[in-house]
């Protein structure tokens, strides 16, 4: 290691390239793009980068110049949808035009490292000077181009050197790790200390100079028993197929060149068939057929766009057409995420012979469990988070990260209006999902949970604790469980809806474990169902499920894991949590739709990974927390988890939520999980809602979201009860008048028992 840093060291100094370096930019090992990267001999530099994909376009252009290595001046403008960027670092000082507003100035003192987004040849300075005594990760400050130079801290972990064939001749590179924030990106030095490569593993975006394609090993070719890349691939693009009721829908193909009959890999979307093929050649030269869908009116597909109902015979239909086609060996499997995730359950319920197994990735089950209505309680944020998308044929993308148009008019009543006054526009599937209250509303189409026992299909589920549709993986699991069906496996990671992508969700970071390669997974998979190989796959655990506070993976063989015992505690004095039911008197807490407010709520949105530290000074008047004592060891605590609650209300509707909370011995709260949630009209089934009757007592239970966590000793669990969760969730407002329709508000009175007779409780699965 030191003689080839001191290398580093003494050639970077003078170091210049003698022609531009050019970049190849991939994504799922298609190309998406160019960097060049031009050092000139007197320090200046010029880095122009072009990026497509889906439909986007980024054009940075960075240019500047280095003084004896340091970086004396820059320029950087950027282009790409919403944004314009100018961004000027001269004389110490940044300043900033972006999208035609000048930004204030700010001084700023540049590093000796600097890092640039799309400009990985303005990273070589990151390994110049490197201690050559530490063998282990480093953490040294860089400074961020992109921000105006300012600097933080990341994490540099050498890597052994190796060699490489470039144009023929044998060179040496050295590998280097570096954690950027939440996210690992391996870097590829050359002698002469140049940046050759740039890997993003959880993104598969990779820059490489080209001649040295060999910089980065592709840790699917260590599994040598799984399909190798044997095949050159060849691409069909627009084709067509009818539906059975004539409506033509629109994919793409890739496939192995030599002819033959293969299995194929089938993937549905509503977002545009662009972004899939990304990785489609991957898997056609592995000798499988991967197809990708538009669904119905969605980008190039025909027909009406009806969110989620068509999936079912449109799903089936698509299978039935692959499996005769002459390229098509008859099996066929499913992968994808979100709604591609849900069409593939659409699919099995209509249990097509050709469907041999699915890889369904965080998705929703139906249409009152999670999105629109998520037990009844109608999802306000999410739902018009997700509209804005798709609202129109072809979704915008970009729209993704950016706010919504008015979010100062979420309050808007009734709600079938707070679309149009949030948004600017009229989404008519948005008001006709208001109007669809109750499962009966959506039988045969965005309702499979009833008929999901009836399926056969293997099926690998994977989600995180903290995604937005976690709700549907518990339930598709613990219904194909209670079904005996053997042939499911689970993966749960702590991550949000973008799962797998992100070692952080807010303010905690879980770890470099907590990120996994799934490429060999996936592969594995469909080689064992779908190739019929021998491939090891019975040595995969039946369930990783990550332990947060503990920080790694928990390999089990069921969900709940069997070595696992029930634990309950009760609610008492309106605060405690105890092992026994005492006869605590009835405690109350108001609940009053007109006092909700966007500042004060906006960090109990979990679905867009804010802080999951909880103030629980916020739920004074307007909730209940109950809390342990602190434990006595360290209790690792897993789903299923849910709250038994006896209660009375002077309305004929609310809601209710449950969060599942860490409390350290400091005070500090933090949230651990997706809340449970429950509107009052829906607890003797989803089916319709029905009014209840005011100072009747009920019985209720509250099914939290999966997670598993370890509480430290000395720490204590709590459970937070209250009846809203705005702006995450549309207000309550406890009349029991139509949701989309409802404009009259009442103050609810909620009573909460905590007796023998009534003892409300939580309970929750301990690991030993």
């Amino acid at each position: 290691m030191r003689l080839v840093t001191s290398l580093l060291v003494s050639l970077v100094a003078t170091s210049v390239f003698a022609d531009p370096t050019v970049f190849v930019i991939s994504q799922g090992g298609t190309k998406i793009g160019e960097n060049v990267f031009d050092l000139k001999a007197d320090g200046s530099f010029t880095s122009a980068t072009k990026i497509e994909v889906m439909g986007v376009s980024i054009v940075s252009n960075l240019n500047g110049k280095f003084q004896k290595e340091k970086l004396m001046e820059y320029e950087l403008t950027q282009k790409q949808p919403q944004v314009d960027l100018k961004l000027v670092h001269k004389s110490g000082e940044s300043s900033a035009v972006l999208n035609g507003k000048a930004q204030p100035s700010v001084k700023v003192t540049l590093g000796a490292r600097h890092f640039g987004n799309y400009h990985p040849g303005m990273s070589r300075s990151m390994f110049v000077g490197l201690p050559t005594n530490v063998a282990g990760p480093q953490k040294v400050k860089i400074s961020i181009l992109d921000s105006g130079g300012a600097e933080i801290e990341v994490t540099i972990t050498p890597k052994s050197p190796r060699k490489i064939k470039k144009n023929g001749v044998e060179v040496s590179i050295r590998p280097f790790a570096v954690q950027l924030g939440p996210t690992e990106v391996e870097f590829v030095v050359n002698e002469a200390g140049e940046v050759v490569a740039e890997n993003v593993a959880a993104q598969k975006v990779g820059f490489i100079a080209k001649g040295y394609e060999e910089a980065f090993i592709d840790p699917v070719s260590r599994y040598r028993e799984l399909s190798q890349p044997i095949y050159d691939a060849r691409l069909e693009k627009g084709v067509r197929v009818a539906m059975r009721d004539g409506v033509e829908l629109v994919h793409d193909v890739a496939m192995p060149s030599k002819p033959g009959r293969y299995p194929t890999i089938l993937v549905r979307t509503p977002y545009g068939r662009a972004g899939n093929m990304l990785g489609a050649e991957w898997w056609a030269k592995r000798g499988y057929v991967y197809v990708v869908q538009d669904c119905r009116g969605r980008h190039d597909s025909d027909g009406a766009w009806d969110p989620m109902v068509p999936e079912r015979r449109d799903g089936k239909d698509t299978i039935d057409w692959i499996a005769s086609q002459p390229w098509s060996d008859g099996k066929v499997g499913m992968i994808g995420g979100s709604y591609s995730g849900y069409v593939q359950w659409a699919a099995a319920v209509e249990r097509p012979a050709a469907l041999k197994c699915i890889i369904p990735q965080v998705s929703p089950p139906d249409a009152m469990r999670n999105i629109p209505f998520d037990n009844g309680v109608f999802m306000l944020l999410p739902n018009l988070w997700w509209a804005n998308l798709v609202r129109d044929k072809v979704s915008v993308m970009a729209r993704a990260t950016q706010p919504l148009p008015h979010p100062e008019k979420l309050l808007t009543l009734p709600l079938s209006k707070v679309d149009d006054a949030v948004l600017g526009v009229n989404v008519p599937f948005f008001d006709n999902w208001l109007k669809r209250e109750g499962m009966n509303a959506w039988r045969g189409g965005f309702d499979i949970i009833s008929e999901l026992k009836n399926t056969q299909v293997p099926a690998l589920h994977i989600s995180g604790w903290w995604d937005g549709d976690g709700i549907g993986t518990k339930i598709n699991w613990a219904t194909l469980r209670a079904a005996g069906k053997k042939n499911q496996w689970l993966i749960y990671g702590p991550w949000s809806h973008a799962f797998n992508t992100s070692t952080r969700f807010g303010d905690v970071d879980y770890g470099p474990t907590s990120v996994l390669e799934l490429d060999s997974v996936y592969l594995r998979w469909f080689d064992t169902w779908l190739k019929g190989r021998e491939v090891g796959w019975n040595k995969v655990p039946k369930v990783q499920a990550f332990v947060t506070g503990a920080n790694k993976w928990a390999h089990l063989g069921d969900w709940p894991a069997k070595e696992s015992k029930q634990k309950t505690l009760y609610f008492a004095n309106g605060k405690d949590l105890v092992d026994a039911p005492s006869n605590s008197k009835v405690v109350k807490y108001v609940y009053d739709p007109r006092k909700v407010s966007l500042p004060n709520l906006k960090d109990r949105n979990m679905m867009e990974g804010g802080s999951t530290v909880v103030d629980l000074k916020d739920f004074k008047g307007d909730g209940l927390v109950y809390r342990s004592a602190p434990m006595g060891s360290a209790t690792t605590a897993m789903g299923p988890i849910s709250v038994d609650l006896y209660f009375s209300t002077n309305v004929v509707a609310t809601d209710f939520f449950a969060f599942f909370i860490d409390i350290d011995p400091k005070g500090v709260a933090r949230l651990l999980g997706q809340p449970g949630k429950i509107d009052v009209r829906y607890m003797s089934g989803l089916d319709k809602p029905r009014l209840i009757t005011p100072g009747k007592t009920y019985r209720a239970r509250i099914d939290l979201w999966d997670t598993a966590h370890q509480f430290k000793k000395g720490h204590r669990i709590a459970v937070v009860l209250n009846s809203q969760m705005f702006p995450a969730y549309a207000r309550n407002l406890n009349t029991g008048e139509p949701v989309y329709s409802a404009t009259k508000i009442k103050v609810a009175t909620q009573s909460i028992f905590q007796d023998k007779k009534r003892p409300s409780s939580l309970s929750f699965r301990v690991l030993n």
